[in-house]
């Protein structure tokens, strides 16, 4: 299964760049020279789409995660796995986890992934949780230093951009570029 089958789907948003599940919500505002996709993947929101079949994992009623946001400017190619979550936080984890692992198997299979850097991004509405150290080593673990976020924020445009966000009176600079293989 190439990626761009996902564009031939129900799960694709055409012109879309902001999404709400159950009261938490995320969006960016495109910037000139950028392309960005949102595909809603997960069927308990969105029934028609059939992402799972596509997976092959239909069946193990595994946990997938509700967004995959493509992104790509010059050279630079993204797929962020995006998780909008009420307060758990370690299933959201799993899920931005799983989905990454069941489409990396897949997309290996026609070396569509080679060229992509795997982000996931993480909503909480609530608070966020006193064991998250925990949940960002699993997250470092899967996706590499640098390339999940885990918060409150609705903008999440910096995230995808590499643009780390630090405390007040510090001025912000590039993220590290690392790629997982």
């Amino acid at each position: 299964m190439p990626f761009n089958t996902l564009l031939l789907t129900e799960c694709f948003l055409p012109g879309q760049t902001h999404y709400k599940e159950s009261g938490v919500e995320i969006s960016l505002q495109p910037e000139s020279g950028e392309t960005v996709l949102f595909f809603s993947i997960d069927d308990q929101s969105n029934p028609n789409c059939k992402f799972r079949q596509l997976l092959g994992i239909d069946k193990d009623n595994q946990n997938i995660c509700d967004l995959i946001v493509f992104y790509a400017k010059d050279n630079q190619r993204m797929i962020c796995f995006v998780e909008l979550k009420g307060s758990d936080l370690g299933r959201a984890v799993k899920q931005v986890c799983n989905t990454d692992k069941f489409l990396r198997q897949k997309l290996n299979e026609s070396s569509s992934f080679s060229n992509l850097t795997a982000k996931a991004f993480i909503k909480l509405k609530g608070s966020i949780p006193q064991e998250h150290r925990r949940y960002q080593e699993e997250l470092i673990k899967h996706f590499g230093d640098q390339n999940f976020d885990i918060g409150r924020t609705t903008d999440f445009g910096q995230f995808l951009r590499g643009i780390v966000r630090q405390s007040k009176g510090k001025r912000k600079g590039k993220r590290n570029k690392t790629n997982r293989k």
